[in-house]
């Protein structure tokens, strides 16, 4: 199922702020994008509204699986829409959806994330999901019918719920709908099912008794592969003979390596003979020879056996439980690889990535998986209810270089670590200084932002104090060594 990928209007200064972070926030280029009708009273975007990526797709009635370009997958039971006025929509639909995957996102749409004064959501994953027909009438979920998200998540917080947003009056309200996270410790699964394996059986050395094996009939080339390596009987007594037919088959009873080598007589005998000694007639006879030897055996290695040949015989010994290894290291590391590709987004950059979860592409990690059901179109979030912290709780007037008061928008603290945006309303700003946080704005056509030491220094300041913010153009993002850059990047 394919999405839809959006174009970008002329807004090249939206594109240089946020391509150093890794997302690719552009407006869509749709007549009516999804948020052209929201209320400017509850959305405040500091860049105009749109600027987040849409995925869009098409559906019949049969529904289906959506996979967003983020690995995001919604599922779509059939006959799931209907109009608004309750009648079932036999036709297409196609869905519009908007990801919001990290804070930087969140402040970008102007999204409210308030739950009064003192407490503002945190988000494990947030989108807008709107549906029309094909002649563009606006359809909502049956009321028997639920979508299925499922995504990736980087936080694995048990304690998120389900929210949906009134966007008439910008408050969220808790829907109840069932929700849950799943952990996958790759590592973990990696070690228990090499631990299910059988032990690594190593050769034995070779006794008086210990035989090799060829083909002198060129009909059996398959014994090629046991060139150079000897079979010791385990019973420690002479067994084997030449024979018609030889067959190599390991035992699967748990004997350690051990193999049988079948020795296999199948052919005709004739001979002539006379009744007696006084008989001129030559009489011929056959029969049949049909008899097997069964030798239970281990591998050896001749002595002064090369490389090559050591090699093969560990392979014959341990083949089967290093491809069984090696196959699901491979398959532990792709899907880590795919994980880690997924969340980027959600990162920002490496400084957002929690130390809980190394990237390190040659040892698997932890996989969080997120899923949730909605019984409705609209705004959905994955939140948990988080208090303004009140290690530092002061007014800060913000001016100039001039020392005029500068009307700064969207004023916010961005815990870097936690992923929490915390709003500061009136120019209040409350942060814990033992985290890592970022304060920034906007005024003017540009971005506003406390220096880190600025930050450090709000922990010693009284209840109300002035600073002059540095200020600089959104394309500054563009390059790492910038101020604004290395304190909300990281770079």
């Amino acid at each position: 199922m394919s999405f839809f990928t959006p174009h970008s209007r002329p807004a090249a200064f939206l594109l240089l702020l946020l391509l150093p972070i890794g997302c690719l926030l552009v407006q869509d280029g749709e007549a009516e994008p999804v948020a052209a009708a929201l209320s400017l009273k509850v959305f405040q975007p500091p860049f105009g509204p749109g600027v987040v990526p849409v995925d869009s797709v098409t559906l019949s009635r049969e529904g289906g699986v959506v996979r967003l370009s983020s690995g995001t997958d919604i599922t779509v039971p059939k006959d799931a829409f209907v109009t608004a006025e309750g009648q079932p929509v036999a036709g297409p639909v196609t869905l519009t959806i908007r990801e919001f995957l990290n804070p930087i996102e969140t402040w970008l749409e102007g999204v409210p994330m308030n739950m009064g004064d003192d407490a503002v959501l945190r988000s494990a994953g947030m989108m807008e999901i709107r549906g029309t027909t094909a002649n563009g009438e606006q359809v909502e979920l049956a009321p028997d019918k639920a979508l299925q998200l499922d995504w990736y998540s980087v936080d694995p917080d048990p304690g998120y719920v389900n929210w949906a947003l009134d966007t008439a009056t910008g408050q969220w309200r808790e829907t109840g709908g069932h929700q849950s996270l799943t952990t996958r410790d790759l590592d973990a699964e990696l070690a228990e099912a090499k631990a299910a394996l059988p032990p690594q059986v190593n050769p034995v050395e070779p006794s008086r008794y210990a035989f090799d094996i060829g083909d002198m009939t060129g009909k059996q080339p398959e014994l090629k592969r046991f060139n150079g390596v000897q079979f010791v009987p385990v019973d420690g007594r002479p067994c084997g003979h030449d024979a018609t037919r030889i067959e190599v088959e390991p035992i699967t009873d748990g004997s350690e390596g051990a193999f049988f080598v079948r020795f296999i007589v199948d052919t005709v005998l004739s001979a002539r003979f006379k009744a007696s000694s006084f008989d001129t007639t030559t009489y011929r006879s056959s029969w049949k020879v049909d008899t097997t030897t069964v030798c239970r055996c281990h591998l050896a290695l001749p002595t002064g056996a090369d490389k090559r040949t050591a090699a093969k015989v560990q392979r014959m010994l341990n083949g089967d439980s290093e491809r069984k290894r090696e196959r699901g290291l491979l398959q532990a590391i792709e899907l880590w690889t795919e994980y880690n590709a997924k969340i980027e987004r959600q990162f920002l950059t490496e400084a957002m990535r929690p130390s809980t979860l190394p990237n390190r592409p040659d040892r698997p990690g932890r996989v969080f998986q997120r899923s949730m059901q909605t019984d409705q179109l609209g705004w959905i979030n994955c939140d948990t209810v988080i208090p303004y912290p009140d290690e530092v709780d002061l007014i800060v007037d913000l001016i100039g270089p001039e020392g005029r008061e500068l009307d700064v928008q969207n004023l916010a603290v961005m815990e870097v670590g936690t992923r929490t945006l915390y709003p500061c309303d009136g120019g209040r700003i409350r942060l814990d200084p033992a985290q890592r946080n970022a304060v920034f704005g906007y005024t003017d056509g540009q971005i506003v932002f406390l220096t880190q030491q600025q930050v450090a220094d709000l922990a010693s300041l009284d209840s109300s104090a002035t600073l002059t913010p540095s200020m600089a153009a959104p394309d500054a993002l563009d390059h790492p060594a910038s101020g604004i850059a290395q304190l909300i990047l990281g770079s």
